[in-house]
């Protein structure tokens, strides 16, 4: 299951995540709610693209199988409201942005989540017996990318509507 556990994964990183700036805890969705207001920040993480490769053989049981490896581009969207006349509004957003792609640099590697996307403790001998479904994350966040346009104003003109995309490259094993 790595879409659905690499999705709940980069959401786990990501939402609760406290930025100093902000006086409430970013909000982080995978499925966005159907109408909501856009009383703070919110990031949506979304499967965005995959290239795999596998490994020819063994062929056999997953247990015995070869390894593929899962190169995803993660997408990962942040979307602001906010009023223009705040003395540090020129900091708001890119703060926002540089505390969830420092999260994800922080995240020790390589590091084996199931597929639910919940980390697997990895000390002496719990990895022997991984639940059908798991894998191994050997790198998130070493490259990414990031599209960032200028800011919008709504219709009524009195509010600012910032917008960006980070572009999480993340290298997964799967046993499959």
């Amino acid at each position: 299951m790595p879409l659905n556990s690499l999705q709940l994964y980069a959401h786990s990183i990501i939402n609760g995540l406290v930025v100093p700036s902000l006086t409430e805890p970013l909000q982080a969705y995978v499925t966005p709610p159907m109408v909501e207001d856009l009383d703070g920040p919110r990031v949506y993480v979304w499967g965005g693209r995959l290239r795999g490769r596998r490994q020819t053989a063994p062929r056999g049981p997953a247990g015995q199988a070869g390894f593929k490896r899962l190169d995803w581009v993660i997408d990962v969207f942040v979307h602001y409201l906010t009023t223009p006349d705040s003395a540090d509004i020129d900091q708001q957003f890119p703060l926002i942005v540089d505390a969830i792609m420092a999260a994800t640099w922080a995240v020790e590697m390589p590091l084996i989540i199931d597929s639910q996307g919940q980390r697997i403790p990895t000390g002496t001998g719990a990895t022997q017996n991984l639940p059908a479904g798991a894998s191994q994350i050997l790198s998130i966040g070493e490259d990414f990318e990031l599209e960032y346009p200028p800011e919008r104003s709504p219709a009524n003109l009195r509010m600012l509507y910032y917008t960006c995309r980070i572009g999480l490259d993340i290298y997964e094993a799967v046993q499959a």
